[in-house]
Order: structure tokens, then sequence, then C-alpha cells
């Protein structure tokens, strides 16, 4: 008994850090990883919506291929625009209302474009669409790793990116559900409003972000986020609740009484939590933290964090121009191979040959019945299968590896995937290597934060994310615009693109310093 309580007395003030590893770790973060798992595959889900659409939408909207460019790019302009209004919504209510927020507006726009009737509309729902989506995607990593102690972090971290790989694999499950056959559309003949198959797929996408919803429900706010708005008293709550969770014990057991959190400065700052109120946290002034934020981006915009800015914003820009352009056109490029077997029969031809056939038979093709063959299908749900175990992989030999040389590999091999693209000469082989781009460059993202994290000092390392995300989002919007406008006619000039973005990405990569800052913090 003595022995506890001059441990009690030992952590009685302590750093946020300590606090939540005397909190445990066990039983409430794998609940709380089942939740933000759900929460990221559904993310997933709604952000890959539009590829199954593409297809299935064309006749009733009439849609070029330029149309259908526009289309997979107004969702991502929807993204760059909410990503900033959610991260402030984040920082002044709270990461759980901004996430809960963000999934409740995904739904409505998903249920709002399955009802609306002309295509301008459509892309206004849609954009909302992206616009929500895009806070639960880029909260719910932070919102989870507030809960973890540094010890488990990377390691939890890395199991939730799993789940986007499961929602992927979903998505054609669903599809081949509701769009195909006539089971689910609702068109009366004759009818003005339309409601064919593929609009319910769209409205039964939402219902998974209202569901999983109700899961977050339970779990309380971020600790740190209450911690950093003043709310200390909240914040030891949320560590009580996390220790009675983890070690079946009881809430006076916790041994933390007071916190010390780091601020915007160098200094630690005394956090009272107990209901005396002997000690408060001092709140900066609007003058220290216009100061501190300058320092920051002004440490950011000198060498040689600048040029690893740019190099950092390069590579996903090319990365995300190849990556999400061909993830949300692969089931339309399948399409365009069925379409291509039934026109020609027993002929070989490569994506750019079939492109241009069918481009140029839309006459007879516009007249048969609008059905997704069943290798359309069964082809993305291969693709997104291939993903898997390459996401497993990952996460077990990131550190062995190491995350540099992880990198170049990736973006290198992935640019010859893409390249090998205009050498296929069947369904067969188009789908092999699909399998095997998909695969390899559906984790490069995750490596490449990872390294941002490693290279960037901690003060900017969260800006410089921000601006290679952003970075990212816009070459994705570029590259569904390029891809759509020169699909049928010139495909080999977009394919050269992915190929020659990617392995430049890769060489310049190798100049990538280990790390720029040894001196941090374990």
């Amino acid at each position: 008994m003595e022995e506890q309580g001059e441990s009690k007395e030992r952590v009685q003030r302590a750093p946020f850090e300590t606090a939540l590893h005397y909190a445990g770790y066990g039983t409430f973060q794998w609940l709380l990883l089942m939740s933000c798992g759900a929460v990221y595959a559904v993310c997933a889900l709604s952000t890959t919506t539009l590829s199954f659409v593409l297809p299935a939408a064309e006749n009733d909207f009439h849609l070029s291929s330029s149309d259908k460019g526009r289309l997979t790019a107004t969702p991502l302009i929807g993204m760059c625009v909410g990503s900033y209004f959610w991260g402030n919504l984040a920082d002044a209510r709270g990461r759980k209302k901004a996430i809960i927020g963000a999934l409740l507006l995904d739904a409505l726009a998903a249920f709002l474009s399955s009802v609306v009737q002309s295509f301008p509309a459509f892309l206004a729902c849609r954009f909302f669409s992206g616009f929500g989506i895009i806070g639960a995607t880029g909260l719910i990593f932070p919102y989870f790793g507030d809960f973890l102690s540094l010890r488990h972090r990377d390691v939890m971290l890395c199991r939730l990116e799993v789940f986007w790989t499961i929602g992927t694999i979903l998505l054609p499950g669903i599809a081949y559900g509701i769009i195909r056959g006539d089971t689910f559309n609702l068109t009366a003949e004759g009818a003005d409003f339309q409601y064919s198959s593929w609009r319910v797929f769209v409205a039964a996408c939402g219902i998974p972000s209202l569901l999983v919803v109700l899961l977050l429900i339970p779990f309380p706010e971020s600790p740190r986020y209450l911690l950093h708005a003043n709310m200390a008293e909240q914040a030891l709550q949320v560590l009580q609740r996390i220790f009675v969770v983890n070690t079946k014990l009881n809430e006076k057991d916790f041994p933390v009484e007071s916190m010390i959190s780091t601020g915007d400065g160098d200094e630690e700052e005394v956090v009272s939590a107990d209901n005396n109120g002997n000690e408060t946290k001092a709140p900066l002034t609007w003058s220290q933290r216009w100061q501190a934020f300058w320092i920051r981006k002004k440490m950011l915009v000198t060498p040689p964090y600048i040029g690893l800015l740019v190099l950092c914003c390069f590579v996903d820009f090319g990365l995300m121009f190849s990556y999400y352009t061909l993830m949300m056109w692969f089931p339309d490029l399948f399409e365009r191979f069925s379409q291509f077997s039934s026109l020609y029969p027993d002929v070989s031809a490569g994506v750019c040959e079939v492109s241009l056939k069918v481009a140029n038979e839309t006459s007879i093709l516009a007249m048969k019945p609008v059905t997704l063959d069943d290798n359309v299908y069964t082809h993305t749900l291969v693709v997104a299968l291939s993903c898997l175990p390459t996401a497993l992989w990952v996460g077990i030999t990131i550190n062995i590896v190491g995350k540099k040389l992880m990198l170049v590999m990736m973006l290198i091999s992935s640019g010859l995937a893409a390249l090998g693209l205009n050498l296929v000469r069947s369904s067969l082989e188009n789908l092999i290597l699909s399998c095997v781009f998909e695969a390899i460059v559906s984790c490069t993202e995750a490596v490449l934060f990872c390294v941002i994290c490693e290279i960037f000092p901690t003060k900017v390392a969260a800006t410089a994310m921000a601006v290679t995300v952003m970075c990212g989002r816009v070459g994705a919007i570029v590259g569904n615009v390029v891809f759509g406008a020169l699909v049928d006619h010139h495909c080999v000039v977009p394919i050269y693109m992915f190929g020659t973005f990617l392995i430049t990405s890769g060489l310049l990569c190798i100049i990538l310093p280990k790390s720029t800052r040894p001196e941090r913090p374990q």
C-alpha cells in the first residue's frame, strides 16, 4: 500500500503522454480501432463510389468521356475546399463533432445526388459529398492517434490503413448486388422521374455514413483536444474512462491528478485536472499565437525545408495524378474491354486501341441496354483484393526496409507498371497489370506521409503534410480532367504521363535525407 501511495505521488503532475500511458492500452483502443476503421472504410467507399457511376450513368446523362473527367474531378474540388473548413471546425468545436458532421453531410449529399435529374445538379451534390467526406478522412487518423501512447501509435495507425482497402473491396460487391439486373430499377415506363439502379447504388453508398456515426457516438472527444481547449477536467475524465475500461479498476485508482502539456511555445504549462482549481492553464495571448504562427511558416519557406516541401508536393501531385485517376477509371476501362469483345470477338487489342474503337462505335453501343458486364464487378473486386497483402506487408516491413528506400522502390515500380498499360493486348493482361499497379501504388502515399513526419521538424510537420495533401488532390483533379479529355483518341498520352511522373518522383526521392531532426525527443 505504501509503495502504491509513493507511485501515485510521483505522477500527480504528469505530461499528457505520461497520463495517457497510465490510462493503459487494451480493450478501449481495440474497440476504437474497429469504430474508426469502419469510418475509414466508409471514407474509401464514398470516395470511390463514382467509379461505378461512370459506366452505369453514361446513357442517363448522355456523358462524354470529358464529362466523366469533370464528374470525377468535382468531388476532389470539394475535398480541397472542405479540408480547410473541417480542420478549422475541428480546432474550434472538437474532432469528434467535426467527423460526425462530415459524415452526415456526405450521407445527405449521397441521398440528394441519387434523386436529382440533371447532370449539373448531380455535379453539385457530388461536390458536397467530397466536401463532407474529406473531413472524416482527414480527421479520423489524428482523432484515433490522440487515444494512443507513442509506443503503440505507429502500429495501430498502420492497422487503420487496412480498413481503406476493405472499403474498396466492399464497393464492387454493393455495386454488383444493386446495379446488375433490373431488381432495383425503380423507374416506371415512360416516367419523367428517373430512379434507375445506379441511383439506388449511390443512395446505398450514403447509408454506411449514417451507420458509422452511431458507432462513434459512444466514444468521447479527443482528450488532447480537450486539454488544449482549456477543458482539462474533461480531458482527465476521458483518461479515467479509458483507464476503467482497460484495467477494470475504479476511476479513483487512476494515479494522475494534474497534467503538464506543451503549448505552442517551447515551455511546459501546468494544467490542473482536479476539482480544486489550484492550477490553471495560462492561455497564450493573440500576439504570442500570431508570432508562433509566423515563426513556423518562416521556417518552412527557408532552406532546407522549402526544397523538401517542393519535392514532397511534386511527388504527391504525380502520385495522385496517376493513382486516383486510374482507380476511378478502372471499372470504365473494364467495361470498354467488355464492349470491345462483344463488337470484335477474338480480336486482341491494347487499352488505347480498345478506347478508340469503342469511342468510334458509340452509335452501335447506344442501342444496347445499359447493363454492366459481370466481369466489370469481378475485375474491380480482384484489383481491390490485390491491395490487401500490400497494405499488410507495408505495415510489417516499413521499419525493416526503411521508409525512404521503400518509397523509391514503390514509385519506380508503379511507374513501370503504368507504362506497361500500353503493352497489354487483352482484358486478362490488363487485369493483371492493373492489380500490380494498384497493389503497389495504393500504399505509397501512406509511406510518403511517414517520410514527411520524419524529415520535417515537429513544429512544421503538420503544415508540410497539409500542403502536400493539397497538392496531391490538385494532381487528382488535373489527372481526371486530362484523362477524360484524352482517353478516347489520345489515350497513350496520359498513360505516358502517369509512368513519367511516378518514375521521376521515385528518382527524386533518392535525394531525400534520412531525417532532419535527430534531436527529436523520443
